[in-house]
C-alpha cells in the first residue's frame, strides 16, 4: 500500500509523465493491488470510493503545497541560497508531505481492514514474503563490482535528468558518495520482513473490534519502531553523505547546468499547477 501513495506523495519526481499517472491513478491502483490480494465486488466499491476521497483532497489540498516548495527551491537556485541548512528544509517538507498523506490515508484503511478474509490476508503476506525473498535472492547474486557499476549508473543518469551532461568533477563526486555510503539493503529488507510479521499476527488474530483496529492504526503510523538501530544509524550516516553531495554538485554547477535545473523544476511546479486546476 505503502507504494500505491507514493505515487501520489511523488509525483514531482515523475517528470514528463507525472499527468498521465496522477490522472489514471484510480486503474492504476486497481492494477498494483491485483498483484498483492484478490478484492470482492463489495471491496471494490469501498476502496473505489475511498481513493476517490483521497485523490479529491489531494488534488485540492496537496499539489498546491508542491508547487509551494518546489517554487521555493526555484527561487532558492535562482537566488544562491543553498546551504546543509536549505538542504535539510526542503527534505523535511517532503517527509512532512508524506506523513500528511498518511495520515489522511490511514485512518480510511483502519475502517476496510476489518473486510479482509483471513485468506485475502494470507494472500496479500504471503505474496510481501515471496517478493522480499526474490529480491533478497537478487543481491546475493549480484558481485559487489555490479552493484557499484548499477548504483553509479542509476545516480549518474538521475542527476542528468536535472542538470544534462555532468562534468568529470560531478561524476567523480557521484563515485565518492558511494564510497561515504554505507549498504542499508539487508537492514531493509530485516525491518520489512519483521514489520510484515507484526501485522501478519495481527491480522491472524480473529478479533476485528476496537483493540485491532487501534492497533492496525499504530503500525500503519508509525511503521519507523521496527527499524533497528544499526539501520537508523545508517540512514543517519547516509543522510548527511547525501546533503553534503547536493551540495557539492550544486557548487559545481556551470551557468548552463544551473539554468537547465532551473528549467525542469518551472516544468515540473507548471505541471502540478495544471493538474491542480483541472476540472
Amino acid at each position: 500500500m505503502r507504494k500505491l501513495l507514493m505515487v501520489l506523495a511523488l509525483l514531482t519526481m515523475t517528470g514528463c509523465s507525472t499527468k498521465f499517472i496522477y490522472k489514471n491513478a484510480d486503474w492504476l491502483s486497481y492494477w498494483y493491488l491485483d498483484d498483492y490480494v484478490s478484492l470482492s465486488d463489495e471491496q471494490e466499491e469501498q476502496f473505489d470510493a475511498r481513493l476517490g476521497a483521497w485523490l479529491a483532497w489531494h488534488k485540492t489540498q496537496e499539489l498546491k503545497r508542491y508547487a509551494e516548495q518546489l517554487t521555493l527551491l526555484k527561487s532558492d537556485i535562482e537566488n544562491d541560497k543553498i546551504t546543509l541548512a536549505r538542504i535539510e528544509h526542503h527534505q523535511a517538507q517532503m517527509l512532512a508531505h508524506w506523513h500528511r498523506l498518511r495520515g489522511k490515508v490511514v485512518p480510511d484503511l483502519v475502517e476496510m481492514a476489518p473486510m479482509l478474509s483471513e485468506a485475502q490476508a494470507s494472500e496479500l503476506f504471503d505474496t510481501l514474503a515471496e517478493g522480499e525473498a526474490e529480491r533478497a535472492e537478487k543481491r546475493s547474486k549480484r558481485s559487489e563490482q555490479k552493484k557499484h557499476k548499477r548504483w553509479l549508473k542509476e545516480r549518474k543518469k538521475n542527476l542528468k535528468r536535472w542538470i544534462g551532461r555532468l562534468s568529470a568533477e560531478q561524476e567523480s563526486r557521484i563515485a565518492q558518495l558511494y564510497d561515504q555510503q554505507s549498504s542499508t539493503a539487508d537492514l531493509w529488507s530485516d525491518y520489512r520482513t519483521r514489520y510484515q510479521g507484526a501485522l501478519r499476527a495481527l491480522f491472524a488474530q480473529p478479533e476485528r473490534g476496537e483493540a485491532f483496529k487501534a492497533r492496525l492504526s499504530e503500525l500503519l503510523m508509525a511503521p519507523e519502531q521496527f527499524r533497528s538501530e544499526q539501520l537508523n544509524q545508517a540512514n543517519e550516516q547516509n543522510r548527511k553523505a547525501n546533503h553534503q553531495y547536493l551540495l557539492d554538485v550544486y557548487q559545481s554547477l556551470s551557468d548552463k547546468q544551473k539554468k537547465r535545473l532551473v528549467s525542469e523544476l518551472e516544468e515540473v511546479i507548471e505541471d502540478i499547477q495544471s493538474l491542480a486546476e483541472d476540472e
